[in-house]
């Protein structure tokens, strides 16, 4: 998929929807569910890498009363995806415009209840696997931010990126509720939302494997 060019005047446009964003979101660390109206037994879904906001959008949409948070660095991406939820008017989802190194400058220990990897780079270059969304270092990292037995929903065309990834699930402690090497024809496929990535790939006839993980109960 191309990368997207850069959008123009951007703050006007995320001037128009600003109740979905925040311009300084490390100051709603650990105060999220405050900061956006909600009870503090209201559950917080994350999602690392949300691209255009498909998956974020429709998934936040099945999952009312969720307080759902979407992270992409890319800053044309992201406003393609603030306006997207803006225009579909779907409640109770925001964003954070960063890079997931990062994340605990943006939400404190045990504040996350799921977290959502979807297509994440591969980095197939031998020397590249620690810039993986599922190495060890970052898998340590939402540990912290998942609250005891949260989970960690993770999606991939590449299988070496996922044979990789169920093993550094599993040496962080994370155990394992699903794992399918073809998703589209499993039993997981009706709660199935699908990423733009996901469609191109299954276009071509590329199966779809996921796993779904859980932390430890700390």
């Amino acid at each position: 998929m191309a990368r997207m060019r850069a959008k123009k005047n951007i703050p006007d446009r995320l001037e128009k929807c600003k109740e979905r964003w925040f311009e300084f979101p490390a100051t709603n660390k650990g105060q999220w569910r405050g900061v956006c109206n909600k009870d503090s037994e209201t559950k917080v879904f994350l999602e690392i890498g949300c691209g255009k906001g498909k998956f974020a959008c429709e998934t936040a949409s099945k999952n009312p009363g969720v307080l759902y948070i979407a992270m992409e660095r890319d800053t044309s991406v992201t406003l393609a995806a603030i306006e997207k939820a803006h225009t579909m008017e779907v409640p109770d989802l925001y964003f954070v415009n960063a890079d997931a190194q990062f994340i605990e400058t943006y939400f404190a220990n045990e504040e996350i209840d799921r977290i959502y990897i979807n297509f994440c780079d591969p980095w197939s270059r031998k020397n590249k696997p620690k810039r993986r969304l599922t190495y060890r270092d970052y898998l340590e990292t939402y540990k912290r931010i998942l609250k005891p037995n949260g989970q960690i929903f993770f999606k991939t065309d590449d299988e070496p990126l996922f044979e990789f990834s169920l093993e550094e699930f599993k040496a962080t402690g994370f155990t394992f509720n699903a794992v399918t090497y073809d998703l589209h024809s499993s039993e997981f496929n009706e709660d199935n939302v699908r990423t733009e990535f996901e469609q191109k790939f299954a276009d071509q006839g590329i199966k779809i494997k996921g796993a779904i993980v859980t932390s430890p109960s700390k």
